[in-house]
């Protein structure tokens, strides 16, 4: 990964800012702006739930995709992945329609395979003109690898659909009472949409405003009054200081290792056709990035009580009181190669950051008119114009030195990072109270 340094340094000091206690955080390589719509009462909106379903990626430095893999769609592939004692008269319905799961997921995972196979050798044969085009896989999934993103779209949709009739079907034949109540939170309602939400689940308006049923998920405060307190003062202010010269890299240290997803680029300009790689700090070691919020805060999210975090963390232990036990090593089920690896415990928002650039007037000089036309610039989980507003630039020049000052106009609040837990592994358990993210 490009400017390792500066992301480390970055990562280290935002972690600092949400205390210790939160230690396993993931800063976002593609930052998101807050410019939600607050939802109606009993519904969450589409953006804030996608991005409170989906499982972080096993990495300190993660790419954020609304088409990943979400938390609830691998709880309940766990869930049809347990042996528990069954009505016997069901056994071979059972039987049956495991086997073809079983085979939906390893088609599943074969498109995965030529997938990462085809973009390593896209990468490799395209060299620097590749890169400077696709500068993230989620970029090349948009284009030239899109033909990837539908078939595993539509595989998605057939392994999901094979999984809700097993976990339907289990919470008809279970006998043991606390497996069946699990099963039965995992069902997607059949009542109708305009009703009130079963327990576990909430209303999603899809892009065209038909509503959904989504799995639940909870936030410590509504999504606006959390905006109205970074907005209206300085509660979280914080500054961060990097310097290209400093080649000490703590990543390796984080709770993912050294593991930096998707090629996350540090510096950017926004172009007319999205975010461009541009690298002051390449053949200048001299770059120095002094960042300031002007207000911050960590908003808590946990799953509704469709997730049994309790019956994960006996499964991963082989001690659960149900006699429900794993058909897989742990190892594939839970942690960094599984399949329920990460949950979201929390986002990192900031408002009104501001910058300033100290680089040699020579390096400005090489992106002065980059620069210049650029809509926005990116420094690493940080954002400056180009998404929800504009950001203002002022270029000084002294000597050999050339400093840049700037500051988000946007009166969005930024999503830069994520705090993560560990199903199973670590003792998490879902959410004992009913809530629905306004956002």
């Amino acid at each position: 990964m490009n400017n390792q340094n500066l992301f480390s340094q970055t990562y280290d000091q935002l972690k600092q800012q949400i205390g210790q206690g939160n230690a396993n955080f993931q800063m976002l390589g593609n930052p998101i702006d807050f410019s939600w719509p607050v939802a109606p009462n009993g519904q969450t909106s589409l953006q804030a739930y996608q991005l409170m379903s989906i499982m972080p990626q096993w990495s300190p430095v993660g790419v954020y995709g609304s088409t990943g893999a979400t938390l609830f769609d691998a709880y309940r592939q766990v869930m049809a992945g347990i042996s528990t004692p069954v009505n016997p008269e069901k056994q071979q319905a059972l039987t049956e329609l495991k086997n073809q799961l079983t085979n939906a997921n390893n088609d599943l995972q074969q498109i995965v395979s030529n997938q990462n196979s085809a973009y390593e050798v896209a990468k490799q044969n395209g060299g620097a003109i590749f890169e400077a085009q696709y500068p993230t896989i989620l970029d090349w999934l948009n284009g030239p690898g899109s033909t990837y993103t539908v078939q595993i779209e539509k595989q998605t949709v057939t392994v999901n659909k094979l999984t809700e009739n097993y976990t339907t079907l289990m919470a008809d034949v279970s006998i043991n009472p606390a497996l069946k109540e699990d099963f039965e939170l995992i069902k997607t309602p059949t009542t109708p949409v305009s009703g009130a939400a079963p327990t576990g689940w909430t209303k999603v308006a899809r892009t065209d405003s038909v509503l959904e049923w989504e799995p639940a998920f909870n936030i410590g405060t509504t999504g606006q009054s959390w905006r109205n307190q970074l907005t209206g003062g300085s509660i979280g202010a914080f500054s961060i200081n990097l310097n290209a010269s400093n080649s000490q890299s703590s990543l390796n240290n984080t709770w993912a290792g050294g593991s930096a997803s998707y090629n996350s680029f540090f510096w950017g300009v926004k172009g007319s056709g999205g975010w461009n790689r541009t690298d002051f700090t390449q053949s200048d070691k001299s770059v120095t990035v002094e960042i300031n919020v002007k207000s911050s805060t960590h908003v808590p999210v946990t799953p509704g009580k469709w997730f049994d975090g309790g019956l994960m963390r006996s499964l991963y232990l082989g001690n659960s009181s149900t006699g429900a036990k794993l058909t897989e090593p742990k190892d594939k089920v839970f942690g960094k190669s599984g399949l329920l690896s990460t949950q979201i415990t929390g986002f990192l928002v900031v408002y009104k950051p501001s910058y300033t650039i100290t680089m040699k007037s020579s390096t400005y000089s090489k992106y002065e008119q980059t620069i210049k036309a650029g809509g926005g610039l990116r420094i690493g989980p940080f954002t400056f114009g180009g998404n929800g507003g504009s950001h203002t630039v002022n270029i000084k020049q002294t000597g050999n030195s050339t400093v840049l000052t700037g500051e988000s106009t946007s009166d969005d609040p930024l999503i830069i990072g994520m705090t993560v837990a560990f199903p199973g592994v670590t003792d998490t358990v879902g959410t004992t109270a009913e809530a629905t993210m306004q956002a």
